[in-house]
């Protein structure tokens, strides 16, 4: 009986929703980058994840997105303050060359070129889930001197690294020969 309970529990922890984290990355590298916008934007400024970065939460559907941008966050400051800020759909996995439509318009942004960022969180459908967790996603900041988009990153799945899912397995395993004694 003790064993059938652990199994049980052991499904159910498994089966919760899962928290995918994102990077920011593109051809140019890692980050909000004009080396990362198609065409490449030279001159302007950077920006990338601060705080706890990129998520998508698969049961709330909730895609929680944490950027900076300019000197006062630690990046290059931008040619002007950022006149829209979008999730836009490249139309193909690490579509790193590819322009897409907006998918999500993101308000509530702090503009400026020099300390900007925006923290907030957007319900997504599931078709646009399953584009994100397919890597087809980009961020986007526009300018009024880079209106096609002064600085880019994809939103790219982070890889868990193989340590953190052999300790789970470990784990459960050590959970399992435990309660048997």
């Amino acid at each position: 009986m003790k064993l059938q309970t652990i199994s049980l529990l052991l499904t159910a922890s498994l089966s919760q929703a899962a928290v995918t984290q994102f990077n920011l990355t593109g051809n140019g590298g890692t980050g909000m980058l004009g080396s990362n916008e198609n065409p490449i934007v030279e001159g302007g400024g950077s920006g990338g994840e601060v705080s706890t970065g990129v998520s998508f939460d698969d049961t709330t559907m909730m895609l929680t997105i944490n950027i900076g941008w300019g000197s006062g966050m630690g990046f290059t400051d931008l040619t002007g303050n950022i006149t829209g800020l979008h999730v836009h759909d490249s139309g193909a996995a690490n579509g790193f060359d590819s322009n897409g439509g907006v998918e999500v318009a993101l308000s509530g942004f702090t503009a400026s070129a020099t300390n900007g960022g925006y923290s907030g969180s957007v319900t997504l459908t599931s078709t646009q889930a399953a584009e994100l967790l397919n890597n087809q996603y980009y961020l986007n900041g526009h300018t009024s001197t880079n209106a096609g988009g002064e600085i880019r990153g994809h939103l790219v799945q982070q890889v868990p690294e193989p340590s953190s899912t052999a300790l789970l397995g470990l784990g459960g395993l050590a959970l399992l020969a435990r309660r048997r004694k």
